[in-house]
């Protein structure tokens, strides 16, 4: 059985996609694999027991617990079955919000929401939810309080105002067109947890959410059910999630019947599992734009020219890179925002290949000969280190010295962060969940992937603050044509997100925002 198209939704968990590191190819989890912290599973361990679900994934769990402070996608997809948001959006639609841990919700006035929350809710440790954890959360998480927040950038600063311990009003410094979407990815946290500090926060992620964390190691986290949830306890007894780099692993371990659930399964692989009884596939065009990231200030002739990054651009057959190595659902980025975002408009020109006029544009950028690295990491992203070579090979024969570095994730992370890194482009993705502002935000200050810009910086204020729906659209088409026009990075595909699962595990909900959602799934025979 296989569910297979451009599954479209709305809003998700705004995640970098940090590449990560393989084991060796055809190895199935097991005792002799490597030891926790080398980046693979580290105990074996057959598929779940008769109420239990063991889910592989290929981001390791490189994040702590320490809330809206991570741009890594696993720590996202853990933390929406540990934590519950005020509104959740289960039918992919912007405009149509669904109850969670709010019941009711009305705009007020242009800066002003008022919610009505549930009063049957209690966070894992048993202490009721109120009001009162709603606005700590929200203020620490949009910017309104003295600490700053990877999850802000989603936000403008917002108080809470408590009416009551079920009922509050979210009251935003200016008007923000895309409140309810921030309010989706913004889980919330006690406030009591958040008044005892990061460091508390960091060791214990207490939520309402279905399931509670009850181990943990750096390749995997041991989730239970939680009995008292206010929608009713998961059908799931237990949940392991286990980090797998290589996909091949991930494949073999499914089929042998030592895992019930994995995901990035490479398109490659489709078949092999398709054909198996037993096993089913979900795929999408995932809300997840793969660029080649480039680090500002490393090599000044990128920074300063161009016509380099237009050369590089037209250098790049990215059409063969869709169809002959990502494959799947995958399609060739026609803007920095992914198709599936709302306002997304396509650039002009295409920017398909060519050769002659890159070589061009290399003269006449004075760059020719020019040297530097271009970073991949294999297991995550789909033929990471074939891609890369295929991309190095294309700019090496329009007169650059383009060198592949493999890496591992940490080593990757590492490199890009670092103020003595050696490497100018990495390929990575970010995944936005297609909210416009959550996509092409990114590219602003004061994200370490750029130098600064006055017009990407006003151009993404504006979409952010402006309600009117058509004058919204008008704003971003203007940012998505300047971006394409400059090219600050280079935009290469948005991903096939592939899950394959045992048909024992029923209603499993599979996002093209990568949240893969055990609740209210269920168990078979």
């Amino acid at each position: 059985m296989t569910m297979r198209g451009k599954l479209r939704w709305c809003i998700g968990a705004a995640t970098a996609a940090v590449l990560i590191a393989a084991c060796s190819a055809n190895e199935v989890p097991g005792e002799n694999n490597a030891a926790a912290g080398d980046g693979d599973a580290d105990s074996p361990g057959d598929a779940g027991g008769d109420d239990s679900v063991r889910f592989l994934i290929a981001e390791n769990f490189w994040a702590d617990w320490v809330p809206y402070q991570s741009t890594a996608q696993s720590q996202a997809r853990l933390e929406t079955h540990i934590y519950d948001t005020l509104l959740q959006f289960p039918s992919g639609e912007l405009d149509q919000p669904e109850p969670a841990l709010a019941t009711e919700w009305e705009q007020v006035d242009a800066t002003t929401w008022e919610f009505t929350l549930r009063d049957d809710v209690t966070f894992h440790d048993g202490s009721p939810f109120t009001a009162d954890d709603v606005k700590a959360s929200v203020e620490l998480a949009s910017g309104a309080t003295d600490t700053d927040t990877v999850l802000q950038t989603r936000w403008v600063p917002t108080t809470g105002e408590v009416v009551d311990d079920h009922t509050i009003r979210l009251v935003t410094e200016r008007p923000f067109a895309s409140l309810l979407n921030a309010v989706r990815q913004t889980p919330i946290v006690s406030s009591e947890d958040i008044e005892e500090g990061s460091d508390a926060l960091a060791q214990n992620p207490n939520g309402t959410g279905p399931f509670r964390l009850v181990d943990e190691s750096e390749t995997k986290k041991s989730m239970e059910a939680n009995q008292d949830y206010w929608a009713g306890p998961p059908e799931i007894e237990r949940l392991e999630w286990e980090f797998v780099g290589d996909p091949q692993t991930r494949v073999s371990a499914l089929l042998a019947g030592q895992a019930d659930v994995i995901d990035r399964v490479p398109a490659e692989q489709h078949a092999t599992i398709e054909e198996a009884d037993g096993y089913s596939l979900i795929s999408a065009t995932a809300s997840e734009q793969v660029n080649l990231w480039s680090i500002p200030g490393r090599v000044p002739e990128w920074d300063d020219s161009p016509e380099l990054r237009r050369a590089v651009m037209l250098a790049i057959d990215r059409q063969a890179l869709v169809d002959s190595l990502v494959m799947g659902e995958s399609v060739v980025a026609d803007s920095f925002a992914p198709q599936a975002t709302l306002h997304h408009t396509s650039g002009s020109p295409a920017y398909d290949q060519d050769l002659d006029e890159a070589r061009r544009l290399v003269q006449e950028a004075g760059a020719e000969g020019l040297e530097f690295e271009l970073w991949v990491a294999s297991g995550f992203l789909p033929r990471a280190e074939q891609v890369g070579e295929a991309i190095a090979a294309n700019l090496n024969e329009i007169g650059l010295n383009v060198r592949v570095v493999p890496s591992d994730v940490a080593g990757l992370v590492d490199d890009s962060n670092s103020e003595s890194g050696s490497g100018l482009l990495y390929h990575l993705s970010w995944s936005s969940g297609g909210d416009p502002d959550a996509a092409l935000g990114i590219y602003a200050t004061p994200n370490r992937w750029t130098a600064g810009d006055d017009t990407i910086d006003q151009l993404v204020a504006d979409g952010k603050t402006t309600v009117d729906p058509d004058e919204r659209a008008a704003v971003y088409a203007e940012l998505q044509a300047y971006l394409w026009e400059e090219l600050p990075h280079i935009p290469l595909y948005n991903s096939d997100f592939t899950v394959a699962y045992s048909d024992r595990v029923r209603e499993l909900r599979v996002l093209p925002n990568y949240e893969t959602n055990f609740y209210p799934a269920s168990i078979g025979e």
